[in-house]
């Protein structure tokens, strides 16, 4: 039988903990939608930017100097597009939201949402050695190559989330619940979040 929430549930992750596999876990046990890339797809829809530009920056800081669309350079008027966007994105996740339960991973959603009641925040984390072990096996690289990666992605995902000011990524006392994926494993994980949404 399916477990019951009315929350929505946000999962921010590092790199190789296994977010969105717990993601996917939590969301088939409480029969909620998941939403991950996916959210890609619905900002394309809402904004000027195509879905392969937006997933060439997906949790990555985007540096206005290299590139910019504008309403006259620099006016009053003047529209970034790291700002179109995160406003696309933002609408896209508010509207998400609006429509009841569902999971979803990154794309700042713990901070768009922190002010709704019904909102879990999640944190999924392990050490970096860990991490580049599942890295490496799940995408046949040598050790080096998957810290490399690892570090790379950390680096990235808190740029990203960080330069629109606000908590800091990763700071466990602006999350909910923070867990290590090294301790629990992702079944576990998962099992832990559905028992904190469901009581």
């Amino acid at each position: 039988m399916d477990a019951k929430t009315s929350k929505i549930i946000t999962i921010g992750r590092s790199f190789g903990a296994g977010g969105k596999t717990i993601g996917k876990l939590v969301a088939d046990r409480l029969n909620i939608p998941y939403y991950d890339s996916e959210l890609l797809k619905e900002t394309a829809k809402n904004c000027s930017l195509n879905e392969k530009y937006l997933a060439s920056v997906d949790e990555k800081e985007i540096n206005d100097a290299v590139l910019y669309m504008s309403v006259g350079f620099m006016s009053p008027g003047y529209t970034s597009v790291r700002q179109i966007a995160a406003n696309a994105q933002r609408e896209v996740i508010e509207k998400i939201a609006n429509e009841g339960p569902c999971v979803i991973v990154g794309r700042r959603a713990n901070e768009i949402l922190r002010e709704r009641k019904n909102v879990v925040s999640v944190f999924v984390t392990a050490s970096a050695d860990y991490r580049a072990e599942r890295i490496m096996e799940r995408e046949g690289l040598d050790l080096k190559a998957a810290t490399k990666k690892v570090l790379k992605a950390d680096k990235e995902r808190a740029a990203y989330y960080n330069q629109f000011g606000g908590p800091r990524w990763g700071e466990a006392s602006t999350y909910d619940l923070c867990i290590n994926t090294e301790t629990f494993g992702d079944e576990k994980a998962a099992e832990l979040i559905v028992r904190l949404v469901t009581n």
